[in-house]
């Protein structure tokens, strides 16, 4: 879901190098060691106090919330396995996984051609289609999931108009890739924002006209204002890479094959209903805690 970085392949040289020199010594198979930021909503973020929805942050008094972490209680009680939750960078997550400090990532962690050199990846536990989020009152007549607003038609709803998103996440670099710099078009990219909560809350204000995002989340935001709804997109002019950052999977260590079975296996007994539900009701308390 997010886009590689410089720092990320140079933490891979080095962990490479590590594991090299000190074999392949980790956690094992009989827990399920978790490693995310608890920074990135609403997929997971760290709070004070424990509730229904939290896991505790291991060797921390804080705990976790967010859609990650609904995914991971799932996974603990599917697979009767105890949990133990990570905080962990993002550039630290990979490297972390080869050194067996932890045996997943479970951080809205899209399975691209560049990391699964790497690593594996578990099926999506979340794919989803692109939506915008807008004022209600902008979205044109007429538009519905079954009739679909093409990218000729956004690019000429979207003219002389600003666009924001969630920074580091695949919505932001479809606002550069696809809407800014446009012959004929003048798109502007606001800069992005720490939360979704945050860039629905720029919509709602009338700061920036549209936010894209996956479909669960901007279906979420409009529980954030009354006045802002669901632009539904035909987004098959997006390159391939950029439609594997629509779907987010479990990494796993090259080779760990028993767990990756078992991930598969009980991620094939959550429906998609389910899941769409989780996302939503993370997307809510996300937005309480903006």
């Amino acid at each position: 879901m997010r886009r590689n970085f410089m720092l990320s392949l140079m933490m891979l040289g080095l962990s490479s190098l590590s594991i090299t020199a000190c074999g392949n010594a980790g956690v094992g198979n009989d827990r399920l060691v978790i490693g995310l930021e608890c920074a990135y909503q609403p997929f997971n973020w760290e709070v004070n106090a424990a509730n229904d929805f939290t896991l505790p942050i291991d060797g921390t008094n804080q705990f976790a919330d967010g859609f990650d972490i609904q995914i991971a209680r799932y996974l603990s009680q599917d697979l009767n396995k105890e949990v133990v939750i990570k905080k962990i960078e993002w550039e630290s997550l990979i490297p972390s996984l080869q050194a067996g400090e932890i045996n997943m990532i479970l951080a809205g962690m899209s399975s691209t051609a560049e990391r699964r050199k790497t690593i594996d990846f578990s099926d999506a536990y979340l794919s989803s289609d692109l939506a915008f989020l807008m004022k209600s009152s902008d979205i044109p007549a007429g538009n519905s999931r079954e009739n679909p607003l093409g990218y000729n038609d956004l690019l000429s709803l979207f003219n002389n108009h600003s666009l924001v998103c969630q920074m580091g996440v695949v919505g932001d670099d479809i606002i550069e890739d696809y809407f800014t710099s446009k012959e004929g078009y003048t798109i502007t990219h606001n800069d992005p924002l720490k939360t979704y909560p945050l860039a629905a809350l720029d919509v709602a204000r009338g700061v920036s006209f549209a936010m894209p995002a996956e479909l669960p989340v901007v279906e979420a935001m409009t529980n954030i204002d009354s006045s802002l709804g669901v632009l539904y997109v035909d987004y098959s002019f997006m390159s391939e890479g950029d439609l594997e950052g629509l779907s987010v999977n479990i990494g796993l260590k090259k080779g760990n094959d028993e767990l990756r079975n078992a991930l598969n296996a009980s991620l094939g007994r959550l429906s998609q209903e389910r899941r769409s539900q989780l996302m939503g009701d993370a997307c809510t308390r996300s937005g309480e805690n903006a």
